[in-house]
């Protein structure tokens, strides 16, 4: 862990917990705006785990790690001894089955981040037999991890997704799950694992009173990561402490909301604090009381695959670090961890950046 001279708080839990969807993305970098009628050849490729959440928990992963490099050259220069550091980011989702899901518990496991598995157990052939009559189709289907294949031209970048298509059961890991975290980010990709996570450290309430486990609080900040509207998240949104959405991110009857609507209806659910990115444009913010906006710095030759991702990931390590206390200050390290992770191509090469030590000094 890093002295309280290097990230100015003491005893803060160096974990957080991560839920949602994981996936398979296999990139392709073009040269060239592709015609759709011809076959072309990528100029650089690259295939590794993906997923707004496990984008988030490999950045945040990153993050430690140039933490602890500070720590122990800190350490090594007053007595020759590292200071502890800390735990590993959990991820909380649903891998499958299979060598594609192999290839992401091991890709993951090299990024540093510590996977709990939710997939739901395979069915024996005799439950197969006498379910098939009954189940729907996609119950019994294939166990593999959804799959998203990205071009990237000079023009953007197009993406074909088979997006979230696994099973998953919560009470089977709630014993592995920490006891405490610092903070929880879920992407709303899995209602179930994302109320398992927004429910962690939620002391024990009357069961009778209907509103007590809303009411109720845990000792860590729950962050949405709204990528995009989903049905399901009314239910989830008041468990919810912080929310960082895009600027896709559209309510119910709202088709093209300004973010000061966004913000309002989120604060109709006890969210008193969003915080609504656009891209290369300002980010905007609404902490309690306090709202504005924070310019982001354009990068050159972006590769924006992941970008939002490594910005929750870096608002969540942030925000366990007192960055709660100055939203302006935790959205610039955020961004600028973002324009980190886009100056490289793919969601791998920027990990080891020495610009992230900096980042995290500068912190």
């Amino acid at each position: 862990m890093l002295s309280s001279s290097v990230t100015g708080c003491d005893n803060v839990p160096m974990t957080a917990l991560f839920a949602g969807l994981t996936t398979l993305d296999v990139l392709h970098r073009l040269d060239h705006v592709p015609d759709p009628s011809l076959k072309v050849t990528s100029t650089d490729f690259t295939m590794a785990a993906g997923g707004p959440a496990t984008n988030a928990a490999v950045t945040y992963a990153a993050l430690c790690a140039a933490s602890r490099s500070l720590s122990f050259d800190e350490a090594e220069a007053a007595s020759g001894a590292a200071l502890p550091s800390g735990e590993a980011p959990t991820l909380l989702t649903a891998l499958g089955e299979g060598p594609v899901s192999a290839f992401l518990a091991a890709d993951l496991a090299a990024a540093g981040v510590r996977v709990l598995d939710a997939t739901v157990p395979a069915l024996s052939p005799a439950e197969k037999a006498s379910k098939r009559g009954s189940a729907p189709a996609s119950s019994l289907a294939s166990r593999e991890p959804a799959v998203s294949s990205i071009i990237e031209h000079p023009s953007g970048r197009m993406v074909a997704s088979t997006n979230a298509r696994l099973d998953a059961n919560a009470e089977q890991i709630a014993s592995d799950l920490p006891e405490r975290v610092g903070a929880v980010l879920i992407d709303g990709h899995n209602p179930i694992l994302a109320h398992a996570a927004l429910t962690l450290g939620v002391p024990d309430v009357d069961e009778d009173d209907p509103f007590a486990l809303l009411e109720a609080r845990p000792p860590h900040p729950r962050i949405l990561d709204g990528g995009s509207w989903k049905d399901w998240l009314t239910a989830l949104l008041g468990f919810v402490d912080i929310a960082v959405v895009s600027e896709d991110f559209a309510p119910p009857l709202m088709e093209h909301p300004d973010g000061a609507q966004v913000a309002d209806f989120l604060r109709g659910f006890g969210i008193a604090r969003t915080v609504r990115t656009r891209g290369e444009r300002s980010v905007q913010y609404w902490w309690d009381d306090a709202s504005g906006e924070v310019c982001v710095d354009a990068v050159r030759d972006a590769s924006t695959l992941g970008a939002g991702d490594a910005f929750h990931g870096a608002f969540a390590w942030g925000i366990e670090r007192g960055g709660d206390a100055d939203p302006e200050r935790l959205i610039r390290f955020a961004s600028a961890v973002a324009a980190v992770a886009v100056s490289s191509f793919g969601t791998r090469q920027w990990l080891a950046s020495p610009a992230l030590a900096e980042l995290v000094r500068g912190w």
